[in-house]
């Protein structure tokens, strides 16, 4: 215990400190003669000592087994709690508990310092990405005079490369908004079968290129769902754009929408390369790519299903998957609905 650098509270069942490690005192400023065999009340601590041990000892509600605790000044730190169940090895019986306490200010500082500088090298790669964007569309528009078809071929493919290169760098930036709480919500009420069918449309010229086909199974005439529409956006077109890199030229990608009485569901079904099982528990990780989709496409961020992901939870609602390799998959989004068909 005191030749780690990370503090370490032994306590009974009752969460009474019964062994403290040196760590400790310099993390949380405090002697372990004032700690332990100390009960503190969790909800009416009035010491300084008490306050600070209460919230080591007593997680917030709704927490797991590990939590961070912000303390300001004097002691100005981050802290990290970590709790084990500590047990009889012959009876299996619960003896106590150990709190290891782990300082991550610096980590914290350095995280930002690394978020903060990927987003601004983000933004400042994005607008002369949109630049070439637009000087090749009017190139290829002919702005600049007739094309021979080599030209029109490479421009494509240049065109092609600047897409791709915006999509990663637009990924990542609202990776970093995600990861720094700055992922904010504009939600109103949409009618989200419009909206299914304009993100649709806006996927029309990439599966045109790919010789795929995207088949709107709607049946419904509206239905108003409370969303924002750009973050909403962003995750279905992950999805659409999923289904139609890693499907095989020529073959067709379903988008439905449907209805419960308290539920809006988005269906985006392909007839692609599937996930394989091994790989499926991380499949909403972020920076993730299964071993079969970079055979089949070397470029890509993973952070497609890592965005929708958190779209879909701070929506309220929930995105599942059912898959077979080499045959296809389908990603279902699940809204809440606050007012029904109209």
């Amino acid at each position: 215990m005191e030749s780690l650098q990370d503090g370490i509270i032994e306590c009974d069942t009752n969460l009474i400190p019964t062994r403290v490690n040196h760590a400790t005192e310099i993390i949380l400023g405090i002697e372990a003669s004032d700690i332990v065999n100390r009960s503190i009340d969790g909800t009416n601590a009035t010491s300084e000592i008490d306050k600070i041990l209460s919230q080591v000892l007593f997680a917030p509600k709704d927490t797991k087994e590990n939590y961070d605790i912000v303390f300001p000044s004097p002691l100005d730190k981050k802290i990290r709690i970590f709790t084990l169940p500590k047990t009889d090895p012959r009876t299996k019986t619960l003896t106590g508990y150990i709190k290891l306490i782990r300082d991550v200010s610096i980590e914290t500082v350095v995280e930002k310092h690394k978020n903060d500088l990927v987003s601004v090298v983000s933004h400042q790669l994005l607008t002369p990405l949109t630049g070439i964007k637009w000087i090749l569309k009017g190139l290829l528009s002919g702005d600049g005079g007739i094309l021979t078809e080599k030209q029109n071929q490479m421009l494509h493919q240049g065109r092609v490369a600047n897409e791709d290169m915006i999509d990663l760098v637009t990924d990542i930036l609202d990776m970093t908004k995600v990861e720094q709480a700055k992922f904010t919500y504009r939600k109103e009420l949409h009618d989200i079968v419009s909206f299914v069918k304009e993100t649709i449309n806006s996927r029309k010229e990439k599966a045109d290129n790919h010789k795929i086909t995207i088949i709107k199974q709607i049946d419904l005439q509206s239905f108003q769902v409370s969303f924002d529409r750009e973050r909403l956006g962003i995750a279905l077109g992950n999805l659409l754009d999923n289904a139609i890199d890693y499907s095989p030229e020529g073959s067709a990608v379903t988008c439905s929408v449907s209805s419960l009485p308290d539920t809006a569901i988005i269906k985006v079904t392909d007839n692609g390369i599937g996930i394989p099982e091994s790989e499926r528990p991380h499949l909403f990780t972020k920076f993730y790519r299964a071993e079969n989709a970079r055979k089949v496409r070397g470029s890509g961020t993973g952070l497609g299903l890592y965005l929708a992901k958190h779209i879909a939870l701070d929506h309220g609602g929930s995105i599942s998957y059912e898959t077979k390799e080499g045959v296809g998959s389908t990603f279902t989004i699940a809204l809440p609905v606050e007012i029904g068909v109209q």
